[in-house]
């Protein structure tokens, strides 16, 4: 059951008050010669406090995905601090200010560590510098529909201790002074809420959470959205259509990772538009490689790309382009053809670690679920198999096949190899009859 949350309960802090307090936490860590502090934070606006304080502190920030215990001894091996909603409004709290100062310097250097989830394999630590940052910020400023000013309230529905939301949520708001949207608001109908409380709100959110917004909601009529941002995943052309019809307003999808940034952006279905500052190309396997001006080097991607002159076209994953036979087949595209089947609300599809055949995981919405109570699970696969056929080759439609109502995707929409391989040996009887 969803929590209730009250709007009206957590204020936008006053800017005065809020310059003081990110100068006294500023002033403790150098009085303290604190050198590297971890931060931990469910609410935008104190994250973005101590993280200000932080970098003008000149003080290594470290930002963990979570809290399970890996994590824990990650901070308590290289953090000297650790900052958190328990202890943030009493540290440097007695720090007298006397000359308030600006709190963004755009040329500084101080490094930010993001330690990435790992549910792909190991997981890796990405650092950026507050200079990188800023000038991603600004690069999408340029290129994004959005007007700047503070009447524009940013909500998100991604954590700020990610690089997606710390972008977004965080560096991109700063830009266009717009106000932060304090918490991280999981499901659509707390995003539509939080619309109706505002003078115009533009959304950053993810697939995920997308596909299950409800455009029927009659609550959708009364929120001022000016737009919505989406990353972390493919949303589905269907679903990008229908929101942008409901709307009226922008739906812009952006394309990058964690190790590069933002690498591209498109407000329709048509071909994908790198930013400006950057430049992109591809290797002898065709995957995509990018350089920009917020990152370090150039970062080589797994992504098979078709590059052209009024843009490029997403492949998928170099390990997603799979050899049945003698031909190669996107399992991507295999993901895209299903979901434009009214039964299917999500999928994945990857080849079974032991037959090397494609394996359909298919989580079913409410109607394709009742088909396959009454019809039985065969029938559903015949119908299925048929559709497919339509869009793909006889050797590239799956072999092995399972059926739920979720499929577990992380906060990143991914889904786990742990959970691949586990749903694969599992027995076939997924949905409850």
């Amino acid at each position: 059951m969803m929590k209730e949350i009250s709007f009206d309960l957590q204020p936008i802090w006053q800017t005065k008050t809020f310059q003081i307090r990110s100068q006294q936490i500023c002033q403790q860590l150098q009085q303290e010669k604190i050198q590297r502090v971890a931060l931990w934070f469910e609410d935008a606006l104190d994250f973005t406090c101590a993280l200000l304080a932080c970098l003008n502190a000149n003080v290594k920030v470290l930002l963990p995905p979570n809290l399970l215990a890996e994590n824990q001894q990650w901070i308590a091996q290289n953090a000297d601090l650790f900052l958190s909603a328990e202890n943030i409004h009493q540290y440097g709290i007695l720090q007298k200010i006397s000359n308030i100062i600006p709190l963004i310097d755009k040329q500084n250097q101080t490094e930010i560590c993001l330690k990435t989830s790992g549910s792909s394999g190991n997981a890796k630590i990405i650092t950026k510098t507050a200079q990188q940052m800023w000038a991603e910020a600004q690069t999408l400023s340029d290129s994004l529909p959005f007007k700047r000013g503070a009447d524009t309230l940013l909500l998100g529905s991604v954590s700020v201790q990610h690089l997606y939301g710390l972008t977004f949520r965080v560096f991109l708001a700063l830009e266009m002074g717009w106000q932060l949207g304090r918490e991280q608001l999981q499901y659509p109908e707390y995003l539509i809420s939080a619309s109706q409380h505002c003078s115009q709100a533009i959304w950053v959110s993810s697939p995920a959470l997308l596909t299950h917004l409800n455009l029927d909601n009659a609550d959708l009529t009364t929120a001022k959205i000016a737009g919505i941002i989406s990353s972390g995943g493919a949303l589905p052309e269907q679903v990008a259509e229908n929101i942008r019809h409901k709307i009226a307003k922008p739906v812009i999808e952006i394309y990058g990772s964690t190790e590069t940034g933002v690498i591209a952006f498109r407000d329709n279905c048509s071909l994908w538009q790198p930013f400006p500052n950057s430049t992109l190309g591809v290797n002898e396997q065709g995957a995509l490689w990018v350089k920009s001006s917020w990152i370090s080097k150039a970062e080589q991607t797994a992504d098979a790309v078709e590059l052209t002159d009024q843009g490029f076209k997403l492949l998928g994953r170099i390990d997603r382009i799979v050899k049945l036979g003698d031909k190669r087949v996107s399992l991507v595209k295999i993901e895209q053809d299903f979901l434009n089947h009214y039964w299917v609300k999500d999928c994945y599809i990857a080849l079974h670690p032991e037959q090397q055949r494609p394996v359909a995981w298919i989580a079913l919405n409410t109607k394709g679920i009742a088909e396959y109570k009454q019809q039985g699970r065969k029938a559903i696969i015949q119908h299925l198999r048929q559709f497919l056929s339509t869009y793909q080759e006889k050797f590239a439609l799956p072999r092995f096949w399972r059926f739920t109502d979720t499929l577990p995707r992380n906060s990143q929409s991914k889904i786990s190899r742990l959970d691949f391989e586990k749903i694969c040996y599992a027995n076939q009887d997924e949905i409850n009859e």
